[in-house]
């Protein structure tokens, strides 16, 4: 099976405990990269250490676009430091004045990063599905916004665009020009708070997302949000059912 990364901060209960053992643990499972963030309880060089003692490569970090606005060259650095070349912004409001500032932050930072060597990549949750969102005179839905106004790559929330009601798998297939990774997560979906549970224990359709991933060529990211009971041992069964 092609290589499975994992969000790292789906053992963030662990990592705070022991950052390396704890990747060093994710490289043991199975997992050949991890996804990020810029962590504030362990230092950059402790990370790329571990990271690399691991075996184990840096895929992506989660990152607000403020912090290429007032950090820009620390910021650079920490991407260089990883050897990690995709900035994912985690989320968004949605509410008007953020709906044009986010728009603004994506054209003017992409080609920006471009030249660093990082791709820059947006992650949904179910409201970028939603078309209540941003209730003023710029309501829309944001996905699509996005999708026309920026050339954003797009990290695929699987289990989130299945709590908005919509088709992970078509939403993948009819956007595969612009993926690269999709976040494996499974949970309830059955309200749009939605509930996380362990890859195989919830409503997504985890593994017809599994099967469409690998005939389009891109790449998984396991994230799981309940920790039970704890990281690491979530992380492993949520490894094994998706290499199964």
């Amino acid at each position: 099976m092609k290589n499975i990364g994992i969000q790292i901060y789906s053992a963030e209960d662990k990592l705070r405990e022991d950052f390396r053992a704890t990747v060093k643990k994710m490289a043991e499972i199975g997992y050949t990269s991890v996804e990020g963030a810029i962590y504030d309880y362990v230092t950059l060089e402790e990370f790329a250490s571990s990271v690399k003692d691991a075996g184990l490569t840096v895929s992506g970090l989660h990152c607000d676009l403020s912090k290429l606005e007032n950090e820009f060259d620390e910021t650079i650095k920490y991407f260089n430091t990883l050897d990690c070349h995709d900035f994912i912004i985690p989320w968004s409001t949605w509410d008007d004045e953020d709906y044009i500032s986010m728009t603004n932050g994506i054209n003017k930072f992409q080609p920006i990063l471009k030249k660093e060597g990082i791709d820059l990549h947006f992650h949904n949750h179910q409201y970028e599905f939603l078309d209540r969102i941003s209730r003023g005179p710029n309501k829309c839905i944001p996905f699509e916004h996005l999708r026309r106004e920026t050339d954003v790559f797009f990290e695929i929330d699987m289990y989130w665009v299945a709590v908005a009601g919509k088709d992970p798998v078509k939403v993948i297939t009819d956007n595969k020009q612009r993926i690269k990774y999709v976040h494996m997560k499974d949970g309830l979906t059955e309200n749009e708070d939605g509930n996380a549970k362990v890859l195989g224990h919830g409503q997504a359709p985890v593994l017809a997302v599994r099967d469409c991933v690998l005939d389009l060529g891109l790449e998984m990211i396991v994230e799981n949000e309940c920790r039970e009971p704890d990281g690491v041992t979530a992380a492993a069964e949520c490894f094994k059912y998706i290499a199964k």
